[in-house]
């Protein structure tokens, strides 16, 4: 856990130890978003959902013992030389994910249930056996595990299999290792799947890898079936997303999009104004282009800001006395912090 978590801070940028955490146990405040994509690692978003409070709160406290990391008097967290040095050591040997930027897409917990059974129970049917112990106990996943296997029109164990051959040489030619880590942990007819020891020792992976190329590989499974339109879509498509932005707040964007004003929108869907400029937010964090620049902040609102904010971003601090817009301020403040950045990322 600490060369992990280590990997997460940097020599010049303080970054705070609860957006690291949220970010990686899923918890998608618009704060938690805005700093993961300025940390850099709005990727790793849900990569480790049963992270806990106490596992991060030792990790950082050994860090600090063993002098690789450092607080600030904010509480902020900045490497040392010697973080650094351990960093640089590490960047070697660790596994790199292919598929992260998928992260939106599915929440991979589900996707590993329905996954497992849906193939365990294909392959006992290529047995003919009846008989066996369900990976997954769910009542829910199994019914819909029943109703893909009974409502396919072909033949559901060559049509998966050729599947799983097609997605495997895909992995295969992104990294072996998730392939193998993919393959070897499938559970079928008198196949248990590898356990955690066996697969850091077969794909030379320290354990605390082993999350890392997980997520990747259901990440991955997830991308092939929402492209791919056959028996793994039909098993996984309710469990994905069809879009970066929480559900309420794709609600709030179509409804922008169509003309219709923030007053409006939060009247029409019965919540509070400031709720829709947080989604709206949300948007221009993760699917930018979705945002008409031009509408949300406009130009006399960017001049003005343009005054008094200028200089590397992380150095602004919000001061309602100059941001306009009342109640907006905060909301106008941090757009215009974000469509700076974009400006510059061009």
């Amino acid at each position: 856990m600490n060369d992990f978590l280590l990997s997460f801070f940097d020599e010049h940028q303080p970054r705070r130890i609860r957006v690291i955490e949220n970010t990686l146990k899923n918890r998608r405040t618009v704060s938690t978003l805005f700093w993961a994509k300025q940390y850099g690692i709005l990727k790793w978003t849900g990569a480790e959902r049963s992270l806990e409070r106490k596992q991060v709160e030792n990790s950082i406290a050994e860090l600090v013992k063993a002098n690789l990391i450092q607080r600030n008097p904010d509480g902020q967290v900045l490497l040392t030389t010697l973080g650094v040095l351990r960093q640089e050591e590490l960047a070697g040997e660790q596994y790199q994910p292919h598929f992260f930027d998928w992260y939106w897409l599915a929440n991979t917990r589900r996707i590993e249930q329905r996954l497992l059974l849906g193939i365990q129970v294909a392959s006992e049917l290529s047995y003919h056996n009846r008989y066996y112990a369900p990976v997954v106990n769910e009542y829910h996943e199994q019914q819909i595990v029943k109703r893909w296997v009974l409502s396919w029109r072909g033949n559901i164990i060559n049509d998966l299999v050729q599947e799983l051959k097609l997605f495997g040489d895909s992995l295969e030619s992104a990294d072996e290792r998730l392939a193998n880590y993919f393959f070897y942990s499938l559970i079928g007819h008198r196949i248990t799947g590898k356990n955690a020891m066996q697969l850091s020792e077969q794909l030379e992976l320290p354990g605390y890898q082993l999350p890392i190329i997980k997520q990747d590989a259901l990440l991955a499974i997830a991308a092939f079936a929402n492209s791919y339109q056959g028996v793994l879509n039909r098993l996984l498509v309710d469990l994905l997303a069809k879009s970066p932005l929480s559900q309420s707040a794709n609600q709030t964007l179509l409804l922008y999009q169509q003309g219709i004003s923030i007053s409006q929108i939060a009247k029409k869907r019965r919540i509070k104004a400031n709720t829709v400029r947080e989604h709206l937010l949300e948007a221009a964090i993760v699917h930018p282009d979705s945002i008409d620049w031009e509408r949300s902040l406009p130009v006399s609102i960017r001049s003005q800001l343009a005054k008094h904010y200028q200089g590397k971003m992380k150095d602004w601090q919000f001061d309602p006395e100059i941001v306009p817009g009342g109640p907006a301020a905060f909301y106008y403040f941090r757009l215009y912090q974000l469509y700076e950045e974009r400006l510059n990322d061009k």
